[in-house]
């Protein structure tokens, strides 16, 4: 029997429908409803387009329209859309052959609670950092990219070009005219917009959050703060109400993550997060946090499906008695980002995990505590939080990808997270860490790696072996390697001796004497180093 409902009063529903059955599209025509961007990014990862990726028949949705409900956002991973309406008209879209059932995702004429905004520092109270600068101009910023070895990643030339972000988001507020973005704009790196929570265009007057958090990633303010990815492009979608907490603004980030999806972004970053609600019977539990159950954590692994990386904050909960991640933070295939100081230490705002089925979350960390931010109408401040974490994080991951551009979204993942200094020994805190990018970077572009620790790394080709041999090395302490290859008797073949810096990827390349077929040793030897890697020739 169909839910009767006797109020006059309107709320929003998510209606989800049966099927697609009879829909217009086609996988076989995918380019009818993804962007040439879109597919070649399932393109290069072998993901292919499949049913979920067809729009919501569009029948049915005039079918809905019909008996009097205004649609708000459409969801093709859902199969439906959510709307607003009274309880007469919903009855009656119930029993209509093609809905499948309903949520309730705001009741109106209930209490509002705006959001608690990130801390935003005074400026007498700013700590001013030294201005140590590699191939960029960072100044007080230099600390939130140099802990995460980010910088090694802008001085071999990648800084983004070519890799697009999507920023899910509470508003843009004056990034079309802040001089903080000059740079962005100028290079049409702002690919467009859209306003889920009001069904429009128009971004740039609403939240600052969205642009605090931009500034991070693409902002550029020679000798004070510059972006951990100044020549990425960027989509600026709004999904968030700071009026209020409902459980739509989950469906409106699963709507923007589609959105993200479809225009072919490859990295999502967003600054949000869910627990509990203004309307309290709709409000999320620590056993929800289970990776898979909220609707913003299916979207997010959704979205990982079809080939984006996803990166989200932590949450600011570690005080309050909340305590733990939220929403999308606990999805199984989401990079939460937890929030640390400019030594790397962890900050007692930064929400707790793990998941609640057990998974390492967060996933991993960067700097949270007097992050360089931007200004409304142009300039500089610092701000605590982990929304400012995660952008930090997401704009070197997208350096990241456009060094290795033939790498899937895990593997980009898989190397962020093997590259933190707690990878062997995770916490609930900081998850695997904070990443060294140059180490990932390493990870990704060394075909046969040994090491110990992160400390040494080790990475020799090719093999099998011809004219010459590389040997890429990496050591945070000065060392004087010996090299020597030997052949299986015993016999010394040949010996190098190499000396490395700290903190530094050493590229040795070797000739080789004419050696006939068989097996090799290459042994490598340092002061606290001991490797042996078997050759074929």
């Amino acid at each position: 029997m169909l839910p009767l409902f006797a109020s006059a009063q309107q709320s929003k529903f998510f209606i989800r429908f049966t099927d697609k059955n009879g829909s217009s599209y086609s996988i076989s025509n995918p380019s009818a409803f993804l962007s040439a961007r879109s597919i070649q990014r399932r393109t290069n990862q072998s993901i292919a387009v499949t049913e979920q990726d067809i729009p919501v028949n569009q029948s049915y949705i005039d079918g809905v329209v019909a008996l009097g409900a205004t649609v708000f956002t459409r969801s093709k991973w859902f199969n439906g859309i959510t709307i607003q309406c009274d309880s007469s008209i919903l009855n009656s879209i119930l029993a209509l052959p093609y809905v499948q059932n309903f949520n309730r995702v705001l009741k109106t004429g209930g209490s509002r609670h705006p959001k608690k905004p990130e801390t935003i520092l005074p400026v007498s109270h700013r700590i001013q950092y030294p201005d140590e600068t590699n191939s960029l101009d960072y100044g007080g910023s230099f600390n939130q990219i140099h802990l995460m070895h980010g910088e090694f990643l802008h001085d071999q030339g990648d800084l983004g070009e070519g890799k697009v972000i999507a920023l899910l988001d509470a508003g843009f507020n004056g990034v079309d005219v802040n001089p903080d973005f000059d740079t962005l704009r100028n290079a049409s790196h702002i690919l467009g917009t859209w306003d889920f929570v009001a069904n429009e265009s128009s971004v740039y007057e609403d939240d600052t959050h969205g642009m605090e958090v931009l500034s991070t990633i693409a902002g550029n303010v020679p000798g004070q703060l510059v972006g951990t990815a100044p020549h990425v492009s960027v989509w600026l979608l709004r999904t968030e109400d700071t009026g209020s907490e409902n459980l739509i603004e989950e469906y409106n980030w699963e709507a923007g993550a589609e959105y993200a999806d479809s225009v072919g972004a490859d990295l999502i970053s967003s600054s949000l997060g869910y627990t509990q609600f203004d309307d309290t019977t709709l409000s999320h539990t620590y056993a929800d946090m289970n990776g898979h159950t909220c609707p913003a954590s299916i979207a997010a692994n959704i979205a990982t499906e079809k080939g984006i990386l996803v990166l989200v904050s932590a949450g600011n909960s570690g005080d309050s008695p909340w305590h733990n991640i939220g929403s999308p933070a606990d999805a199984d295939s989401a990079l939460a980002v937890g929030a640390v100081d400019s030594s790397g230490n962890f900050i007692f705002f930064s929400s707790y995990g793990p998941s609640s089925d057990g998974d390492v979350k967060p996933n991993v960390a960067a700097k949270g505590f007097e992050t360089s931010i931007g200004v409304p109408g142009g300039g500089v401040t610092q701000g605590n939080g982990t929304s400012f974490a995660c952008p930090v994080l997401a704009g070197s991951a997208a350096c990241l990808w456009q060094a290795h551009p033939e790498k899937t979204n895990m593997e980009i993942y898989n190397a962020i997270e093997e590259s933190a200094n707690y990878f062997t020994t995770p916490t609930d805190t900081m998850g695997y860490g904070i990443p060294n990018f140059q180490i990932a970077d390493f990870l990704l572009s060394t075909p046969v790696i040994e090491f110990q620790n992160k400390d040494q790394l080790l990475g020799v080709y090719p093999n099998p072996v011809n004219d010459f041999v590389s040997v890429r090395y990496y050591s945070s302490k000065f060392e004087t390697l010996n090299i020597e290859i030997v052949n299986v008797i015993g016999e010394k073949i040949l010996e190098k001796n190499e000396i490395v810096s700290p903190g530094n990827i050493s590229n040795i390349n070797i000739k080789l004497p004419d050696l006939s077929s068989g097996i090799y040793l290459l042994h490598l030897i340092g002061e606290t180093s001991d490797y042996s890697v078997k050759l074929v020739r």
